[in-house]
C-alpha cells in the first residue's frame, strides 16, 4: 500500500488540514507517557553517543559515533572506573546559532592503566583506547 498526498481542495481546507495535523501527530492530544504512568525522573530526555565496545588481548575500546564534532569540542574524563565522553556541536547559519550536546558514561573494568588511555577523532568515530594492566592480560601455561 503506498500513501500519496493528496491536494485538497481550497473550499475544504479546514476539515482536512484538522486530518492532516492529526496523521502526522496521532498522539498529539494525548498527555505525555511520563505523565500517565508517573515515570518521575526516570526518563532521560538528555541525547546520548551510540557505543560499540570490544576488547582483545592488550587492550579494551570503546568506539563513540560523533559526527561533524571537532576534536576540541570533545571532552573525555574517567574518574573512579566511569568513563565519561561529552561532544558538543555549534553551528551558525546566518542569524540562527544552534548548539547540541551529548554524553554517554560508560563503566571501566578493573585492571585499566590509566596512565596508557588514548583517544583519536577519525571521521566521526571517537575510538578510546584502554590499557590493560599485566595481570589482567591472558597467560598462557605449560602443561607438565
Amino acid at each position: 500500500m503506498k500513501l500519496v498526498r493528496y491536494n485538497t481542495p481550497i473550499s475544504s481546507v479546514g476539515r482536512v488540514a484538522d486530518f492532516d495535523d492529526w496523521f502526522r501527530n496521532p498522539l498529539a492530544g494525548l498527555p505525555s507517557l511520563s505523565r500517565f504512568f508517573n515515570f518521575g525522573d526516570a526518563i532521560d530526555t538528555s541525547a546520548s553517543l551510540a557505543t560499540d565496545i570490544h576488547e582483545d588481548k592488550d587492550h579494551y575500546y570503546a568506539r563513540f559515533e560523533v559526527p561533524g564534532v571537532k576534536k576540541e569540542d570533545v571532552k573525555i574524563e574517567l574518574n573512579d572506573r566511569m568513563l565519561t565522553v561529552s561532544a558538543e556541536k555549534k553551528e551558525k547559519r546566518g542569524d540562527e546559532e544552534s548548539s547540541f550536546s551529548c554524553t554517554r558514561t560508560i563503566s571501566v573494568p578493573d585492571g585499566v592503566k590509566s596512565d596508557g588511555i588514548a583517544a583519536k577523532l577519525e571521521d566521526g568515530v571517537l575510538t578510546v583506547t584502554l590499557p590493560k594492566s599485566e595481570e589482567r592480560k591472558p597467560k598462557n601455561i605449560q602443561v607438565a
